[in-house]
């Protein structure tokens, strides 16, 4: 009986025909290289959507002079007054470049009247002039809520013994200039600014 020699390739070859099932192909079941796995076609990273902030409602500045402020609060205030035209030709402190959307003077006898300008101007610079200017021509200002800025001096009449109160309240662009003689104008300001705002 002849001794058989196996040389190393040889067996090499043999193993490798065993693991390989006879030469056929790999099982798909088997695991791979992952240099195998990645030859299809890459997944995309997920995109990011940002949700755009709200934007800021739009101010509704009243038409007319009838609507400003409540019901309530014209009959309060100004209903017992007789209106004389636009209030344009009154002149008030405002921001250069200020545009008057809506005026309305209300005045009954010698004593008592209630001016009202609304305008609109650059938010930038009605803020910086409220801020720079205001506090050297008497008024006392202050941030509010909303937020907006308000200014506010009280004058005392000089015929009759009566004061004025002016009101300046500015905020997203819109200048509002009050006065008030002998008569009390925080509410109405208070509509107003809740009807102009929503809020």
């Amino acid at each position: 009986m002849r001794n058989v020699k196996i040389t190393g390739s040889v067996f090499l070859i043999g193993l490798a025909l065993v693991l390989t099932g006879c030469g056929g192909t790999p099982d798909s079941s088997s695991p791979t290289s992952a240099a195998a796995v990645s030859t299809g076609t890459p997944t995309p990273t997920p995109s990011v959507t940002l949700t755009p902030s709200p934007q800021a409602e739009p101010v509704q500045i009243p038409g007319d002079c009838g609507a400003v402020g409540s019901a309530a609060t014209r009959a309060a205030t100004v209903d017992q007054m007789t209106e004389y035209g636009d209030a344009a030709q009154f002149t008030r402190p405002e921001p250069p470049g200020a545009n008057l959307a809506l005026g309305c003077n209300w005045i009954v006898g010698d004593a008592t009247g209630y001016l009202l300008l609304i305008s609109r101007a650059d938010a930038d610079a009605a803020q910086s002039y409220a801020e720079s200017t205001l506090p050297a021509e008497g008024y006392s200002c202050q941030v509010g809520d909303a937020p907006a800025f308000i200014c506010t001096q009280t004058l005392a009449g000089t015929t009759y013994p009566v004061d004025t109160v002016e009101t300046i309240y500015v905020r997203d662009g819109v200048w509002i200039y009050q006065s008030a003689t002998n008569t009390d104008g925080d509410a109405l300001l208070t509509d107003l600014v809740a009807a102009v705002w929503g809020s």
